[in-house]
C-alpha cells in the first residue's frame, strides 16, 4: 500500500504544468521517509551497567609425604573450598549515590596470601579506595637457626606461625577539581606463635612465644594542582602498640652442652613480657614545579615526632651463671624506659633539558633524627628462697644519626638510536650510638659513613627489533656502618631484547655484584652473579598455542668472621650456592579462539649446590573449557617436590588438584 500511495504522488507531479510546480520549500516533503519505520521486533541491545566474574573450586591435597613443617614453610596451600577470584564492576550506572563501583577479590578459603580491593565513587563528588590483604607468615624449618639440629633437635630458634592483616582506606572529595581535600586510614596487625631464644648468661633456651602488634595511621590533607605546580600538604598521626610473651614450663638444658665449672646450666620455669606502646605526629608537604618547558623540580618535606613506652617484666628459675664462681637459682626483672625521637627528612631534584639531546638530574636528601631515652632496671638474683644480688640501674642514653645523599646524572642521546648515561653519587654522614658492655672506655660509640659513587649506562636500539641496556654502579670504599654494607663494590646490570621473528622474542638478562670489606675488624666479601635467558613465541599471536621458556644460573659466596656467643672466640662462616632453574610453560588453544579453550602443560625446576645442595621440582598441568556462554570449566595439578642431601628431614612431596567454575556475567 506504501509503495501504491508513493507512485501514486509521483504521477500526479509529472502531470501538473511548469507553472504549478512545487515551491522551494518543496523538500518539507522529505519526512514522508517516516513512513518506513524499523521491524518493531528489533530491539537495540542496552549493554548491562553490571559486569562480574567469578572463579570458584575446590583444592585437594594428597597427603604430604615427608616434613610437613617445610611445606607449610614454602608452599603453604591447604585443602577446601576456595574462591580464587573475583571481578565486579558498575559504570555508568544512573544512581544518586555513585556511578562506578569496582571489587576484586583474589585467594579466599584459608589461602596463606588473600586479596581485597575495592573502588566506588561519583563522578566529579568523591571517590573511596579501599584494600584488605591477609598474609600467612609460617617457617618452622628445623634447620633454621636450630645449633641443637646436628644433635636431632627438631625445634628451631626463630619459628613464627603469625598472621598478618593489612587495611586502607582513603577518600578524596572532589577529585576533578583544582582543591582535592583526602583523608586516609590504615592499619597493620599481626597475632600469632613462635619460638624464640630467652639468651641468660653462658646460655641460650629456645621457648615459646606469643606475639600480637598493631599499628594505626590517621593522615588528612590536600592537594592543588596549578598550572604548573602541583602541592601536598599532609598532617597526620599512628599509634604503635606491640605486646610479646615468653614462656617456658620444665627443663631445658638450652644449647650449651657442657658445663660450667663442673654445673650443668638449667632453665626450669620462665615468664617473660614485653609491652611497648608509641605515638607519631606528622607533618608533610611536596612540591612539584614546571616554571619552563626545559626545567621540572621536585621538594618534599616530612618532619616527625615519634614517641614510645616500654615495660618489661621476667621471672624464672633454674640454674644460671651470673659469673666469676657464682650460680643462682631465680631471677624476677622489672624494666621501664620512655624514648623521644624527633626526625626531620626533606629531598630536593631537579631535571633540566640545556640542549634538545641533553638531559641532567640532580637530587639531594638528607634524614636526621636523635633518640634521647632513659631507662630503669630492678633486677633479683635469688639462691635458695634468699636474695643472692640485687641491682638497680638508671641510665639516659642518646642515640643520633645524620644522613646525606647528594647524585648528579647525565643523559645524552649521541644518536636517536644510541644514548649514554654518566653520573656521580655521594653519601655521607655520621652516627653516635650509647657505648656497649664490652666498651673498655665506656664512652659512646661513633661512626661515619663516606662514600663515592660512580654511574654510568648506554641503551642502544638499533633496530625496531633490538634493544640492549646496561647500567653500573661502582665505589672504592671509604666508610661504612656496617661491615656487611655495601663498601668496595661494582655492580653491573644489562638487559638485551631481540624479536627475531613477529612470534618469536628472545633476550638475556645479566646481573653482577661483587662487595667487600677489607676492614681488620669485619673481613666481609660477598660475590652474586645470575644470567638468564629467556624466549617467548606466540605464532599467529597467540591464537592457536604459545610457548614461553626461561633459563637462569646464577652463583652466591659469602665470607664472614663473627663472635661465637657461647665463648666469645672468633670463627668464620662461609657460604657457597651455586644453582640453575628452568621454567616452561605451553599454552595450547585446540579448538578456535572464540571457543575459550585451552591447555597448559610445563613447571619449574631449581637445583642447587654448595653449602645448601637442594633440588625443588614443580610440573604443572591446566585446562579451561567452555561450558556455555557464561561458564567455563577448570582443573590444574599441581606437583611439589623438595629434597636436600644435607637436610634429608626437610624434604616434601604432595600432589595438589583444584577444579572450580569460571562464572561471567
Amino acid at each position: 500500500m506504501r509503495y501504491l500511495l508513493l507512485f501514486a504522488l509521483c504521477a500526479a507531479a509529472q502531470d501538473q504544468k511548469p507553472a504549478e510546480a512545487p515551491k522551494p520549500e518543496a523538500p518539507k516533503e522529505a519526512p514522508k521517509a517516516e513512513a518506513a519505520k524499523p521491524d518493531p521486533e528489533i530491539q537495540p541491545v542496552k549493554e548491562s551497567p553490571l559486569s562480574i566474574t567469578i572463579d570458584t573450586g575446590y583444592r585437594f591435597l594428597s597427603d604430604v609425604g615427608g616434613n610437613f613443617g617445610t611445606y607449610r614453610s614454602v608452599v603453604n596451600l591447604g585443602e577446601g573450598p576456595k574462591v580464587l577470584g573475583v571481578d565486579a564492576a558498575v559504570k555508568d550506572w544512573k544512581n544518586p549515590l555513585f556511578d562506578r563501583f569496582e571489587v576484586s577479590a583474589r585467594s579466599w578459603g584459608g589461602e596463606p596470601y588473600s586479596t581485597l580491593r575495592t573502588s566506588i565513587g561519583r563522578r566529579n563528588v568523591y571517590l573511596l579506595h579501599g584494600d584488605y590483604r591477609n598474609v600467612a607468615y609460617y617457617n618452622f624449618l628445623p634447620s633454621f637457626a636450630n645449633p641443637g639440629f646436628e644433635r636431632g633437635g627438631i625445634v628451631n630458634q626463630r619459628g613464627f606461625d603469625i598472621r598478618r592483616r593489612m587495611a586502607n582506606v582513603e577518600l578524596d572529595l572532589m577529585p576533578s577539581a583544582r582543591v582535592v581535600p583526602y583523608f586516609a586510614f590504615s592499619r597493620d596487625g599481626g597475632t600469632g606463635r613462635g619460638t624464640t631464644p630467652f639468651v641468660a648468661n653462658g646460655n641460650e633456651y629456645p621457648v615459646a612465644t606469643d606475639l600480637s602488634d598493631s599499628t594505626n595511621h590517621f593522615r588528612g590533607g590536600v592537594r592543588v594542582e596549578m598550572k604548573k605546580a602541583r602541592l601536598t600538604l599532609e598532617q597526620g598521626g599512628s599509634k604503635f602498640g606491640d605486646d610479646q610473651r615468653v614462656f617456658a614450663t620444665g627443663p631445658n638444658r638450652g644449647n650449651r652442652e657442657g658445663t660450667i665449672l663442673g654445673q650443668t646450666l638449667l632453665l626450669s620455669d620462665l615468664n617473660q613480657q614485653y609491652a611497648i606502646r608509641g605515638n607519631n605526629i606528622f607533618t608533610k608537604g611536596l612540591l612539584s614545579a614546571s616554571p619552563a618547558d626545559w626545567v621540572q623540580l621536585h621538594g618534599q618535606f616530612i618532619y616527625s615526632r615519634p614517641t614510645t613506652e616500654v615495660r618489661h617484666t621476667a621471672s624464672g628459675s633454674g640454674l644460671f651463671f651470673l659469673g666469676g664462681t657464682r650460680f643462682f637459682n631465680g631471677l624476677d626483672s622489672l624494666t621501664n624506659a620512655e624514648a623521644k625521637m624527633p626526625r626531620s627528612s626533606a629531598l630536593v631534584s631537579a631535571e633540566l633539558r640545556p640542549l634538545r639531546r641533553l638531559r641532567i638530574f640532580e637530587s639531594w636528601t638528607t634524614d636526621r633524627f636523635h633518640n634521647a631515652s632513659s631507662a630503669l632496671l630492678a633486677e633479683q638474683a635469688f639462691l635458695s628462697g634468699a636474695t643472692f644480688n640485687t641491682t638497680n640501674l638508671f641510665t639516659t642514653e642518646r642515640f643520633a644519626v645524620n644522613y646525606n645523599r647528594q647524585q648528579l646524572e647525565a643523559f645524552y642521546d649521541v644518536t636517536p638510536k644510541l644514548t649514554f648515561r654518566g653520573g656521580h653519587r655521594y653519601l655521607w654522614g655520621d652516627a653516635q650510638v650509647p657505648p656497649s658492655a664490652l666498651s673498655p672506655t665506656g664512652l659512646p660509640a661513633k661512626g661515619e659513613i663516606r662514600q663515592q659513587v660512580g654511574l654510568a649506562g648506554f641503551t642502544f636500539r638499533p633496530v625496531s627489533r633490538f634493544s640492549a641496556n646496561a647500567d653500573y654502579e661502582g665505589s672504592p670504599g671509604d666508610k661504612s656502618y656496617f661491615r656487611t654494607s655495601l663498601h668496595k663494590y661494582h655492580q653491573l646490570r644489562s638487559r638485551t631484547r631481540f624479536q627475531l621473528t613477529n612470534s618469536l622474542t628472545t633476550g638475556i638478562n645479566y646481573s653482577l655484584l661483587e662487595n667487600e670489606n677489607p676492614n681488620q675488624a669485619a673481613n666481609f666479601s660477598l660475590s652474586s652473579r645470575t644470567a638468564a635467558a629467556f624466549l617467548n613465541w606466540l605464532p599467529a599471536g597467540g591464537s592457536r598455542f604459545s610457548l614461553m621458556g626461561e633459563y637462569a644460573r646464577s652463583s652466591l659466596s659469602t665470607d664472614v668472621w663473627y663472635l661465637i656467643p657461647q665463648v666469645l672466640t672468633r670463627a668464620q662462616s662461609a657460604y657457597r650456592d651455586r644453582s640453575n632453574a628452568v621454567t616452561a610453560v605451553l599454552d595450547t588453544h585446540p579448538w578456535k579462539s572464540d571457543r575459550g579453550a585451552f591447555f597448559s602443560i610445563g613447571g619449574s625446576l631449581v637445583t642447587v649446590s654448595g653449602s645448601r645442595p637442594t633440588r625443588y621440582y614443580q610440573p604443572l598441568f591446566r585446562g579451561n573449557v567452555p561450558l556455555n556462554k557464561t561458564a567455563q570449566a577448570y582443573a590444574e595439578w599441581r606437583w611439589y617436590g623438595l629434597s636436600q642431601a644435607f637436610f634429608l628431614l626437610e624434604g616434601f612431596r604432595a600432589h595438589q588438584f583444584t577444579a572450580g567454575l569460571r562464572l561471567t556475567h
